[in-house]
């Protein structure tokens, strides 16, 4: 954490700070990092102190109005590059973008696709563009709600459509660590216990409309919801339904087609 805010906020990289020990950080720098220790201390998340987070090997942007990217979701980006990385001019679509981790290493891992994503918050929308500017990636995003029917007319078909959307239960909710309970964004986060799979509804059915024929779909899930998901999008008609663990052993993504 030091070096790291070390190269965000004084500009110091972790390999200065070595070699040149005796360093000596002006008094503007002091209070810069002294402010930073002290958010760090209250539990604020590293990524929104210091306004970066990294993800698939890209550096990115993030603030309170996106998530920060967590490794697992690596996992999934990396099953659509194995399955998909040969062919060329993939149509993509990333549902729920945030801060655009997602379509931006999917954009940079597959081969000159065709990529659109989609949120339902304007500011996730600026985070996710202002990103894939500095990457100099062009990316069509759109503020949109897939669980409105009415707005499908509005999205061409896709060969992959991907979502990492909110899946915390409101019960899961004392099980979770301060530094996500108060600080990341609670829309991109919880659902209602009563109704835990409600965005899978919407992304299953959005997507057995929007899929051209053999395109699939894999979301990120709930690791306590593996077999209830998988089974939602059968019920949705796709035949061909994986349920994949993560690196931790833990049920995590699914990914469907018919």
């Amino acid at each position: 954490m030091v070096y790291w805010l070390l190269a965000s906020i004084a500009g110091i990289s972790s390999e200065e700070a070595v070699i040149n020990p005796g360093l000596i950080l002006d008094d503007v720098m002091v209070a810069r990092l002294t402010v930073a220790a002290d958010e760090l201390k209250n539990g604020k998340p590293i990524q929104y102190v210091t306004g970066n987070a990294y993800f698939y090997g890209l550096e990115m942007k993030v603030n309170r109005h996106v998530l920060i990217p967590r490794p697992e979701t690596e996992e999934l980006v990396q099953w659509i590059v194995d399955d998909f990385s040969h062919r060329p001019k993939m149509k993509v679509l990333d549902i729920g973008t945030g801060s655009g981790c997602i379509i931006l290493a999917l954009g940079e891992s597959l081969y000159d696709p065709v990529l659109t994503a989609l949120d339902i918050s304007p500011e996730a929308l600026a985070v996710a563009s202002g990103n894939a500017f500095q990457l100099n990636m062009k990316i069509d995003f759109r503020q949109a709600d897939i669980s409105n029917r009415e707005e499908w007319v509005n999205f061409e078909k896709f060969d992959v459509i991907v979502s990492n959307p909110p899946y915390v239960r409101e019960m899961e909710r004392l099980s979770m660590k301060r530094n996500i309970l108060d600080f990341e964004p609670p829309g991109a986060l919880f659902v209602p216990d009563n109704d835990a799979l409600v965005y899978y509804h919407a992304i299953a059915d959005f997507s057995r409309n929007r899929l051209i024929n053999q395109g699939l779909v894999y979301v990120e899930i709930n690791e306590n919801l593996g077999r209830e998901t998988a089974a939602l999008f059968r019920e949705y008609g796709f035949t061909n339904v994986e349920l994949r663990k993560d690196i931790r052993k833990k049920d995590r993504m699914v990914r469907a087609g018919f």
